[in-house]
């Protein structure tokens, strides 16, 4: 991501949590799972880096320290590809990784531009050896020339446009943006309601080093798969970054995280939940399940003695309050 991004970014949240009385310091005590690594996919719950030409082109520091998957810069506008991604995409695989790409935008709001520019993408993800099935990521933000505040309709207009156009090539598109751009500045509801699932939102708790995600600052949002949680992971000089859904880079899967008309989601407790069965009684054979847990839930809230709950298996049942 761009460093003037990441300076306004640390601004925004310092002004935003200085009304608060929130004391968060580095070791944060959301528990993350160790997961295996692979290439081509990664369960939900792992963490991973984005790097761009400012960065190193050896990620062997960064996968020791438990990235699982890194997203490497391609290519800006229609004229700028990162000298570094080739390398930065081997070292990601060498170390088990899976790479993932990004495209730094500046179409503004110009759903020709913007087209123009996810072939130029699509190019330049092949030339550094993204076959077709791997992610590719719009990142829309100020700078370089790009102008957000062009109204929330035509920018998420020329936004999907640059989507659908990665799409058509037989790539995954993802939309990177701050959560405050997603919220003010997008009409983030048309870009998810044509490709579900398809956020990556930086929202950091607080500016500076953090070592793990602190999930009572995740972004709340629909559409998330992919959360920046810290400009400074592990003090490596590297956007940290969680999945919230488990992400499969291959060429025979879906190029959306999720069919585009999808009952389950996956969804953050963000309170310890007891399990309750179809009739509203607690399961007494169940343990409540636990604060910070990404759960699947199926189907629409389900109203239950007046009470909304969320179905998370076969007759087990928590209240729709306890989730994000």
């Amino acid at each position: 991501m761009s460093l003037k991004k990441r300076f306004i970014t640390k601004l925004a949240l310092v002004a935003a949590l200085s009304t608060t009385s929130v004391a968060v310091v580095n070791t944060l005590h959301t528990q993350t799972k160790t997961v295996q690594a692979s290439t081509t996919s990664v369960v939900a719950r792992s963490l991973g880096i984005d790097v761009a030409s400012y960065q190193s082109a050896d990620l062997s520091t960064h996968a020791k320290s438990g990235a699982k998957f890194a997203v490497v810069k391609v290519s800006e506008g229609t004229s700028y590809r990162n000298p570094k991604a080739s390398a930065q995409v081997a070292s990601a695989r060498a170390q088990n990784m899976m790479p993932m790409g990004y495209h730094f935008a500046t179409f503004s709001a110009n759903s020709a531009v913007a087209k123009r520019e996810a072939n130029y993408a699509v190019a330049s993800a092949k030339a550094v050896g993204f076959a077709p099935g791997s992610y590719l990521a719009c990142d829309y933000e100020s700078g370089d020339g790009n102008n957000i505040n062009m109204g929330k309709s035509v920018t998420a207009n020329a936004i999907i446009a640059f989507m659908q156009q990665v799409k058509s090539a037989g790539y995954k598109p993802l939309l990177y943006a701050s959560s405050s751009v997603l919220r003010n500045n997008i009409n983030t509801n048309a870009v998810i309601n044509q490709f579900p699932n398809s956020l990556w939102v930086a929202s950091y708790a607080v500016a500076g080093r953090i070592d793990k995600p602190n999930f009572s600052y995740f972004p709340s949002m629909k559409g998330v798969s992919i959360w920046q949680f810290a400009d400074n992971w592990r003090g490596l000089n590297v956007d940290g970054n969680i999945n919230v859904l488990p992400l499969t880079s291959s060429s025979s899967s879906a190029v959306s995280q999720a069919p585009t008309k999808s009952s389950t989601k996956a969804r953050v407790l963000k309170h310890a939940a007891r399990v309750y069965d179809k009739n509203g009684n607690r399961r007494s054979d169940r343990k409540s399940v636990k604060k910070n847990t990404t759960v699947t839930t199926h189907g629409k809230k389900k109203t239950i003695n007046g009470v909304k709950y969320y179905r998370i298996g076969k007759n087990a049942y928590v209240k729709a309050a306890n989730l994000y």
